[in-house]
C-alpha cells in the first residue's frame, strides 16, 4: 500500500472514532442539559379579553384588574420559578361584549406573543373567542362565561374554573327544593335575551316543578334597553311569589329598581349567577331596596383566611369591593401561574397539558380542589346562596360555608 493510501486510511479511521465518541458525548450532555437547565426567558405574556369599553365595560374591568392582582403577587414572590424567576405580563385586549371582536382580539394578541389566553365575561363572546383559539392551539382559560356549550365541542385548549350554567341551574334547583316554604308557590323568571339568559331561562322552565314552584311568567329582554317598564308590567300582571333573575349588572340593576319603583310586590327576589346580585355596588345603587336579595352564584370562602386577605387587597389596590366575577378573574391568574410553573416551558402544547393536569388545593373558592375533566370542566365547581343583610353580602347556604342564617321569605321593608 503507498504512503499516501496509508494515511488516508488513518485520517479515516480518527475521523471514525472521532464522530462516534462526540456522538456519544453529545447525546447525553443534551438530557443533562434538557432537565438542568430553563428556557432562557424573562417575560412571559398573557392576553386578557375583556369588556374594557361599552356597557359591559364595568364587569369586565374587575375581572381585568383581579387578574392583575394574581400577577402581581407571583411576580412580586419570584416570578415562575421553573423558568429561571421570568414574570408575567398581562396584556389587554377589548372584545367589548362583542363575538366579533373578541375573534380579532384572539389573533392580535396571539401575533403579540401571547402564549395563555382569558376571557371574555359574555359567553358569546367566549363561544366566539375559544374556537379561534384552538384553532391557533393556544390555551384559553376562561375566566367568566358560563353557558355549557362553550366546551362542549371537544376543544383541547380551553379550561373553565368557574360553575357551567347547567351546575349553575343544577345548584338553584338543589337549593330551592330545601328551601322553598309552603307560602313560596308561583315564581316569575326575567333574563337577558343572549346565550347567557336564555341558557338559565330554558333550564329553569324545564325544571322548576321540581323546586315544588309553578313558573306564572318567562320575560326575556335586551340587556341594551333603556327601560324594561313593560317587562315589569309582565312581571305584576302574572302575581308571582318570586322573582328569579339572571343578566348582567345594568340591566338587573335596571330590573329591581324598576320592580320597587311600580310596587311589585314579591316574597322574594334571586338570581342565577347574577351580575348584579352578586356585586357590592348593587348595594351602593339601590340601598335599602338591595336588602335581603339573593343570589346563587361565585363567592370566595368565607371561612378561608387567605381569601379574606385577596379580598382586602383588592379593595386597597382598587378601591372598591371585589365582585362575584373579579373573583374568578384571580383564581384564573393563579392557576395560569401554577400550570406555567409545572410546565416550565412557554410551548403552548406543554401548557396546555399542565392546565388538563391541574390539581390545585390552595385556593380561595368554596369548594375542593381545582380539577378539570377531558371537557375543560373544573369538576369541583360550585356555587353557593349569598344575600344580602346589613347592606353586606354574605354566604348563607350551603351549611359549611354560610356565615349568616337565610331570610327566607323576606320580611316588609320599612
Amino acid at each position: 500500500m503507498s504512503r499516501s493510501l496509508k494515511l488516508l486510511s488513518l485520517i479515516m479511521v480518527v475521523l471514525l472514532v472521532g464522530t462516534l465518541l462526540a456522538g456519544c458525548g453529545s447525546k447525553d450532555t443534551a438530557k443533562e442539559g434538557d432537565k438542568a437547565a430553563p428556557e432562557k426567558v424573562t417575560e412571559i405574556k398573557i392576553g386578557s379579553i375583556h369588556p374594557l369599553t361599552g356597557n359591559l365595560a364595568y364587569d369586565g374591568k374587575m375581572i381585568r384588574n383581579a387578574l392583575e392582582l394574581a400577577i402581581d403577587e407571583v411576580n412580586t414572590a419570584g416570578g415562575i420559578k421553573s423558568l429561571g424567576g421570568a414574570k408575567l405580563k398581562l396584556v389587554d385586549g377589548d372584545n367589548q361584549g362583542s363575538p366579533e371582536k373578541a375573534v380579532s382580539e384572539v389573533q392580535r394578541l396571539i401575533k403579540e406573543g401571547a402564549v395563555v389566553l382569558t376571557g371574555t365575561y359574555t359567553s358569546s363572546a367566549t363561544f366566539a373567542a375559544t374556537q379561534e383559539a384552538e384553532k391557533q392551539k393556544t390555551p384559553f382559560v376562561i375566566t367568566v362565561s358560563s353557558a355549557p356549550n362553550i366546551l362542549e365541542r371537544g376543544f383541547k385548549y380551553s379550561f373553565r374554573i368557574q360553575p357551567s350554567a347547567t351546575v349553575f341551574a343544577q345548584n338553584f334547583i338543589e337549593y330551592m327544593t330545601k328551601l322553598v316554604t309552603p307560602e313560596i308557590k308561583t315564581a316569575a323568571v326575567a333574563h337577558e335575551d343572549t346565550l347567557f339568559g336564555t341558557t338559565f331561562g330554558d333550564y329553569v322552565e324545564k325544571h322548576i316543578a321540581e323546586t315544588g314552584l309553578k313558573m306564572v311568567v318567562r320575560v326575556p329582554y335586551s340587556n341594551k334597553s333603556p327601560s324594561l317598564t313593560a317587562e315589569v308590567n309582565k312581571i305584576a300582571a302574572a302575581k308571582p311569589d318570586i322573582l328569579i333573575g339572571s343578566g348582567y349588572y345594568t340591566d338587573q340593576t335596571l330590573l329591581v329598581k324598576t320592580l320597587k319603583e311600580q310596587k311589585v310586590d314579591v316574597k322574594a327576589i334571586i338570581g342565577i349567577a347574577n351580575g348584579a346580585f352578586s356585586d357590592p355596588k348593587f348595594i351602593q345603587d339601590l340601598g335599602k331596596d338591595a336588602e335581603y336579595v339573593m343570589d346563587v352564584n361565585y363567592r370566595y370562602n368565607p371561612k378561608n383566611p387567605k381569601a379574606l386577605e385577596v379580598r382586602d387587597k383588592f379593595k386597597q389596590k382598587y378601591g372598591v369591593e371585589m365582585n362575584s366575577s373579579s373573583l374568578y378573574g384571580y383564581v384564573t391568574g393563579m392557576v395560569i401561574a401554577d400550570a406555567l410553573e409545572r410546565a416550565a416551558s412557554t410551548d403552548k402544547d406543554k401548557i396546555r397539558e399542565a392546565l388538563a393536569q391541574t390539581n390545585m388545593a390552595d385556593h380561595i373558592l368554596p369548594h375542593k380542589e381545582v380539577k378539570f375533566n377531558e371537557a375543560g370542566e373544573n369538576i369541583n365547581a360550585a356555587g353557593v346562596i349569598t344575600q344580602i343583610q346589613n347592606g353586606k353580602h354574605v354566604v348563607v347556604f350551603p351549611e359549611e360555608y354560610a356565615e349568616a342564617k337565610l331570610i327566607f321569605p323576606f320580611p316588609k321593608i320599612k
